[in-house]
């Protein structure tokens, strides 16, 4: 079609617009509805990807909205996405946070109201760095008499020095015009740090939707929404558990002046902008589970609570990760040529040096003329690293968090110190337990990060009864040549149930025999609320293990950073090597 050749032939020029050096793949021009469909691009024109940097343009909207002659601001828009707003997947999830923040009970919104806000940033740019019609874009699509529509149609005619009602309606409220002159300010202001305006963009969104028809303003603007599942196809990118939300606005800084309001007055010959004003001391939001899955829903990233659980506590496991203990041994001492001694029948026939035996006279007779190579040993000054495997086992009986929608300590802490493991070379076992017979186990010692992951993330909620068959299958009558374990166990007051539980033998005794068996020695840390245990907490130490009680589940992060030096400590005491 005439179309399709006309843009193919701008798009040097659209990608110009913003850099001589951005390369993008030219556009992907679909023709028909069941492509539209199949691709998800089922109200607007256009659509953006950032997993594979595609351009998706419907040219049966383009011409249906009267778009053939706009080339340039069109595929510009698109391409300012990809370069310039959001410009990744990172900064996207982010913003979506920030503005469902901002939107209490309105939080499926988020995504519409990040797409028009990063549109503001674009479209002012080509409009002022490069006169293009952009406000003939929204004349096609027509007026609407919504508050909310008029709102951000005025934002644009106070941008661009546009007429009133170039853009809007006759109904322009004194609010209206008031928050369409804040915008002005924020956009201007935020022009290259826009997640600092996010917050308060929403905030001034946010009364346009209270007791209306919300989805109503969805409706309206489907046709702008062009980074509508925006990370289909791509995995959650990294960055996202914790994020700064800053209010200029409310912290009584006025946008546009970079000054200080009334209500914090400050010296007049200051002249900072408000980026510096507001930046001593910005809060950083750490994200829950279910915070972080909604962000990945909302990017249009398709995965599974478990899926989305394993990524989040790895990136907050990251900043944490400590090297784990490894046994050091002395390598195999070096053989040393000294000589020949004779070589007697019955010795192995591959231990003749035949070119010695054959210079000693002219017949090789066995066991006369016959010798061998004799050597001696000499110290090798070279170490091997035996990392020391790792038996966790985490608690999750009804007492514990769900670490698919609630922060759970005690799966950020299996966490750090399975990957602090898998990094240093170990292998892990990871279980998680609750009642009798109810646990998710890897079965056997891994380094498949992710299946070790998937066990830590899940959640049973049951009652308590520690695995002990588990214990049984790995260390009764373990082979010595196996390497070494440590056993490492987080519970409550639950942990009793190691000892009090029925079994086919003396438990207390049974325990402490397989902890010998592990080699590796053993750490339990418990949550106790009250000294109930204190017999039972006597004995565990007796037998050998490290105890480490905690107070609240929060102070298992501190645990796992602390937990890696004392027991390389006990390690090096227990395999040292003379």
């Amino acid at each position: 079609m005439n179309l399709m050749i006309q843009w193919t032939e701008k798009w040097e020029e659209a990608l110009a617009l913003w850099s001589d050096y951005v390369k993008l793949r030219p556009p992907k021009f679909i023709l028909t509805e069941k492509e539209e469909k199949e691709l998800g691009i089922t109200e607007s024109f256009a659509a953006i990807r950032l997993v594979d940097h595609q351009i998706v343009l419907s040219v049966r909207k383009l011409i249906n909205l009267k778009l053939e002659d706009y080339p340039l601001e069109i595929m510009g828009h698109e391409i300012g996405h990809h370069v310039y707003c959001p410009g990744d997947l990172s900064d996207q999830g982010k913003l979506i946070f920030i503005t469902r923040e901002a939107l209490p009970r309105f939080e499926h919104l988020a995504p519409m109201v990040v797409n028009i806000y990063e549109d503001l940033f674009i479209n002012d740019k080509l409009k002022r760095q490069h006169t293009l019609r952009m406000e003939d874009i929204y004349k096609k699509i027509g007026k609407q008499d919504d508050p909310f529509w008029n709102f951000y149609m005025r934002t644009y005619e106070i941008l661009w020095a546009l007429p009133k009602n170039t853009l809007t309606t006759e109904s322009i409220t004194e609010n209206i015009d008031a928050d369409a002159i804040l915008v002005n300010r924020i956009i201007r202001n935020f022009s290259n740090d826009w997640l600092r305006g996010a917050f308060d963009f929403a905030n001034i969104c946010f009364p346009y939707f209270m007791g209306k028809d919300a989805n109503k303003s969805l409706n309206q603007f489907s046709v702008l929404l062009d980074t509508k599942n925006i990370g289909e196809g791509a995995e959650m990118p990294n960055g996202i558990t914790d994020i700064e939300i800053e209010s200029v606005l409310t912290d009584g800084l006025d946008a546009s002046l970079g000054k200080k309001s009334k209500t914090n007055k400050k010296d007049d010959n200051d002249e900072s902008s408000p980026a510096e004003n507001s930046k001593d001391q910005v809060p950083k939001i750490s994200l829950s589970p279910s915070q972080y899955s909604a962000i990945g829903e909302a990017l249009g990233i398709k995965a599974t609570l478990s899926e989305m659980a394993y990524k989040f506590y790895k990136e907050r496991a990251l900043p944490y990760l400590v090297s784990f203990p490894s046994m050091i041994t002395p390598g195999a001492p070096e053989h040393i040529l000294e000589g020949n001694d004779m070589w007697e029948i019955g010795s192995p026939i591959e231990n003749i040096n035949w070119i010695e035996s054959v210079i000693k006279g002219p017949y090789v007779i066995p066991g006369y003329t016959t010798v061998e190579n004799v050597y001696g040993e000499m110290p090798s000054y070279e170490v091997e690293s035996n990392p020391i495997d790792l038996d966790l086992f985490v608690d999750c009986s009804g007492s514990m968090p769900n670490p698919q929608t609630d922060l759970s300590y005690l799966t950020l802490a299996g966490t750090i110190i399975a990957l602090s493991a898998l990094r240093v070379g170990s292998k892990v076992r990871a279980t998680l337990w609750s009642g009798t017979n109810e646990y998710f186990t890897t079965d056997s010692f891994t380094r498949d990060e992710k299946s070790i992951l998937q066990i830590l993330t899940g959640y049973i909620g049951g009652s308590t009864c520690f695995p002990l068959d588990l214990f049984e299958k790995e260390y009764k009558n373990r082979s010595k040549s196996k390497r070494k374990s440590h056993i490492l166990i987080i519970s409550d007051e639950g942990i009793d149930t190691m000892y009090t539980q029925e079994y086919h033998t003396d438990t207390r005794k049974f325990v402490k025999e397989m902890l010998e068996g592990a080699g590796g020695g053993g750490s339990m840390v418990l949550n106790l609320y009250s000294q109930i245990l204190g017999k039972e907490i006597a004995e565990m130490k007796s037998s050998g293990w490290n105890i480490f009680t905690i107070s609240n589940w929060d102070q298992l992060v501190e645990f796992s950073k602390n937990f890696v030096k004392s027991t390389y400590e006990r390690n090096k005491i227990l395999y040292k090597t003379h």
